[in-house]
């Protein structure tokens, strides 16, 4: 290596230093000795702190190599617990498929023979069903004659007849020894005759709708405590209601008198069932209260026509407002139609003594059949819903309407008399009887004066 001052070569035995640079040259190697001493030195200072501070460290590894061993043993305690746990599984496996195979013989020895089993049990269910419904139907059928012989007895009671009204052959139908009123003819009937017809009616309506078990569409209140005398509500009004004192009574609206105020108009207002003057006069005095009165004593007609139409019995012409009004005709035809079982009211009025066919014996009874207390026939079932769907009666509001025309109408024109179209079949039947009898006697005369002449001619 030459110096870059003087520019020769370094000898370090015959040449001393002649610049830095030479000098640098000079120790250079002592530098890195000492630099490697350093290094040694810090390296030693190191581990002298190292093993000082030993206790620490021996603790820590002390605690480390703890937690390894108890972590090593927790993982052997689980694969040993998950190996016994296989094992177990495996057992219970074993025993599971022993168990299910055993079923499977059972099942399979079981299974001979099930389809004729399974039909017998079959067989045997739908016979006690068949059974049970035969002991049902007759069990309902002995239920509609003990309702049927209750109310022909309390008919009987109350002496339901029917008779014949002089010489105009129209029938006449007593209840009590009372006549029942026709709608048509009210307006001569006296006030009394009529509260008490109807009174009699109500009662015997709502016994005979008591033992047939039928609730009424228009809800009847009979007299009782601090209710002296029978009312009716109409259709929408009727068992939807609270408690409802009688209609002239302190605190309520009064029907037969001037209307009042009241508190209680949320409560429905029972039609009468009574009258205290006669309808001429009551139409002019208070024209609301006729009009009550005379939806009322429809509603009773109505509750008569729809209690004989859910029994089964003919009423006639269900539009015609004569045949639903007719409220003796109707009642006396529930009793006394031919498909009650049982003598008849019309043959036991004429002759108690006569007998009784087996033809009328084994005539199907409807009497006491659909009710509301039964669920064999009910009439809030799907086949009563059915049956009463077809009756098709007007409403009672059209039959008040027809009956206050007709009565007005008798009342406003008093001069002449307004015959119905019985009345006037009557007329006609008279005169065609007449004139049958006038015919039927001219040729006897004839034949005696031919016969005379013929005598006389002869001689």
């Amino acid at each position: 290596m030459s110096c870059d001052v003087c520019l020769r070569g370094h000898d370090a035995q015959k040449l001393p230093f002649l610049c830095p640079v030479d000098a640098r040259n000079r120790i250079y190697s002592s530098r890195i000795k000492n630099l490697q001493l350093l290094v040694e030195n810090q390296s030693l200072c190191s581990q002298i702190n190292t093993l000082i501070d030993g206790a620490k460290a021996v603790d820590t590894a002390t605690a480390a190599q703890i937690l390894a061993d108890d972590g090593t043993r927790q993982i052997l305690d689980s694969s040993d617990r998950l190996r016994r746990e296989i094992q177990e599984a495996k057992e219970e496996i074993r025993h599971r498929k022993a168990v299910i195979s055993a079923r499977r013989s059972q099942l399979a020895a079981a299974s001979q023979g099930v389809a004729d089993r399974r039909l017998k049990d079959q067989r045997d269910v739908e016979k006690s069903t068949q059974m049970f419904n035969f002991r049902w139907s007759q069990t309902a059928e002995d239920m509609a004659s003990t309702r049927s012989f209750l109310c022909r007895e309390a008919i009987k009671l109350y002496g339901l007849k029917r008779t014949r009204k002089g010489s105009s052959g129209r029938y006449e139908y007593l209840l009590g020894k009372l006549p029942i009123i026709d709608l048509r003819d009210m307006e001569s009937q006296a006030p009394e005759a009529i509260s008490s017809s109807l009174a009699h009616t109500s009662h015997i309506l709502m016994l005979i709708a008591h033992y047939l078990a039928v609730r009424l569409p228009a809800e009847i209140t009979l007299p009782h405590r601090d209710y002296p005398r029978p009312t009716i509500f109409n259709l929408t009004g009727s068992y939807n209601h609270g408690r409802v004192q009688f209609p002239g009574t302190p605190g309520t609206t009064t029907i037969l008198q001037e209307p009042q105020s009241t508190d209680s108009g949320h409560l429905p207002t029972p039609r009468p069932l009574y009258i205290d003057k006669p309808l001429r006069q009551f139409a002019k005095e208070n024209s609301a209260a006729f009009s009550f009165f005379l939806e009322g004593v429809t509603l009773l007609a109505y509750n008569i026509a729809w209690l004989c139409c859910s029994q089964g019995v003919s009423i006639g012409d269900k539009a015609s407002f004569d045949d639903v009004c007719n409220m003796g005709k109707n009642l006396y035809s529930l009793f006394a139609s031919s498909c009650f079982r049982g003598p008849q009211l019309a043959n036991t009025a004429k002759d108690d003594n006569k007998p009784v066919t087996n033809k009328e014996e084994a005539a199907p009874s409807w009497i006491g059949r659909y009710s509301h207390g039964t669920t064999f026939y009910a009439l809030g079932g799907a086949d009563g819903t059915e049956l009463v769907r077809t009756f098709r009666l007007p409403g009672p509001m059209k039959l008040a309407d027809k009956l206050k025309k007709k009565i007005l109408g008798e009342t406003s024109a008093p001069d002449w008399e307004l015959l119905d179209d019985d009345a006037w079949k009557i007329d006609d039947a008279a005169g065609f009887d007449h004139a049958k009898e006038a015919s039927a006697v001219e040729p006897e005369t004839s034949k005696t004066e031919s016969k005379g002449w013929m005598k006389v001619k002869s001689r």
